[in-house]
């Protein structure tokens, strides 16, 4: 018997259209310009009455597209499926299945799948006549940072299929193709699915920089930019260790730190408040508004704005410790009254922090420092793994090329100890070093490099810090 292959023309068009809120841009109120009325009376088509105006604000309206556009995390993603019916026949769409599947930047082998709308079609299906659409509005709450797919699948009936199986049914045998289409209570179904892929990004493009001062204290410098095609509103910034929670609704920051078991509360404030970032940011546009202040703890930024802020940290086991920081952004975008909120997870990057040990100053000259005159520098170092042995060696690092040009470093004129062992029984020692300088002003002290040997010297690896101490070199 003669198979015959079943051939049917994918008569359903899928198409997603997104809706986009306005922007609210006040400098481009909707529809401001000029109507041109030259048309006829009779002419009601929106499309040509609406290109015979002048508009300066087409930002401002609610519209549909066919272009997804930058899609960002906490938004909630809007818009219409379209099924077109593209035939000269009726069809019927019977089981029509929308998924979300969901490949997360941190997690990409774990796919999630969700379904993103419950579609209720009635029991003998949605019949779409010739050149007519049947449309699904659909909404995903977007939680995740990743590549998004939505799948769709339906199955779709028309008296057109069934009569070419009919006819090729006559001649031979159909083959069976059940990705194809499948017969269904006598009735051939078209199996039709179409995927369509998006990214979601964050809202938010953060960089951070640690800078040490004088081994005593830590600034983490932080830049925020707004990368969405909105305006955000930030009104609450927590900075935490990865594995602790700030229990707080301050601008302040409050870190929970868990040593003996016992949660001490150590709090990292910004040296500048949202409030005194809002003042310093306004700037009078004429005289008459030069007593109006920006008192708010809430700051907006616009589309590719940044802000600048920094962190003190004052305790050592925070910054000699942790590993990981959390920086918590609260935040609301304009279309939107929810609150959300943007983790952002970045290394500890303080030139000093290492696997090894601790490092501090115990002994330094707090004033001026004096042309030719030695004095001296304790630093101490404490391990951070007592049940293993360290041995440790310093040495003045040698000066490169590019720093023979801008040459102010102080003089080493000895290290005191230059080895020393850390262990259980002996968890901290210090390096001494005997100083000075010949150069007059900013002095700092020079690159050094700590060599560590380790399982018996074994293991061997080495950290070499610059800029550690700077003093004020005066005449006597």
């Amino acid at each position: 018997m003669l198979v015959q292959e079943l051939k049917l023309s994918k008569d359903v068009e899928i198409k997603f259209y997104r809706l986009t809120p306005p922007l609210f841009n006040t400098s481009n109120l909707p529809l401001s310009g000029l109507y041109q009325a030259q048309s006829e009376i009779n002419d009601f088509n929106f499309q040509k009455k609406i290109l015979k105006v002048g508009v300066g604000g087409w930002d401002n309206f609610f519209t549909f597209g066919t272009v997804f556009g930058k899609v960002f995390l906490n938004e909630k993603l809007e818009g219409l499926i379209i099924f077109s019916n593209i035939s000269d026949n009726f069809i019927t769409i019977k089981d029509l299945e929308i998924n979300i599947i969901i490949e997360p930047i941190k997690d990409p082998k774990n796919k999630i799948q969700k379904k993103i709308t419950d579609v209720k079609l009635p029991p003998n299906g949605v019949q779409i006549r010739p050149k007519m659409a049947f449309s699904v509005k659909m909404e995903i709450f977007l939680e995740f940072v990743g590549k998004y797919t939505i799948d769709i699948n339906l199955r779709v009936r028309s008296s057109a299929y069934n009569t070419l199986y009919n006819t090729l049914k006559l001649k031979g045998k159909v083959r069976d193709s059940p990705k194809e289409f499948r017969i269904v209570d006598g009735n051939v179904e078209c199996i039709n699915s179409k995927k369509l892929t998006f990214d979601v990004n964050n809202p938010f493009k953060i960089e951070e920089k640690f800078h040490n001062y004088q081994l005593k204290e830590c600034y983490i410098g932080i830049i925020i930019k707004n990368s969405t095609i909105y305006p955000l509103t930030i009104y609450n910034l927590i900075l935490t260790p990865k594995l602790k929670k700030a229990q707080t609704s301050k601008i302040s920051d409050i870190l929970l730190i868990n040593i003996n078991n016992q949660a001490m509360i150590n709090k990292i404030k910004l040296v500048q408040s949202l409030e005194e970032i809002n003042s310093n940011e306004f700037i009078p546009l004429d005289n008459s508004l030069q007593n109006i202040t920006s008192n708010t703890k809430h700051i907006t930024i616009e589309s590719e704005e940044e802000i600048n802020l920094l962190y003190k940290i004052e305790d050592q086991n925070i910054f000699n410790n942790e590993q990981i920081f959390s920086l918590e952004i609260n935040w609301l975008n304009l279309f939107d009254a929810k609150p959300k909120k943007f983790i952002y997870e970045f290394p500890n990057q303080l030139k000093t922090f290492n696997k090894y040990y601790k490092i501090s100053v115990i002994e330094k000259p707090e004033g001026n420092i004096i042309k030719n005159k030695n004095f001296n520098i304790k630093l101490k170092l404490e391990t951070k793994n007592p049940q293993k042995k360290y041995i440790i060696t310093l040495r003045q690092d040698s000066m490169k090329d590019n720093d023979k040009s801008s040459d102010r470093e102080i003089e080493i004129i000895d290290i005191i100890n230059k080895k020393i062992e850390l262990n259980s029984e002996k968890i901290s020692d210090v390096f001494l070093l005997i100083c000075k300088s010949d150069i007059l002003g900013n002095v700092y002290l020079p690159r050094l490099k700590f060599l560590v040997l380790e399982d018996g010297g074994i293991t061997q690896s080495g950290n070499t810090f610059d800029t550690l101490l700077f003093f004020n070199c005066v005449e006597n």
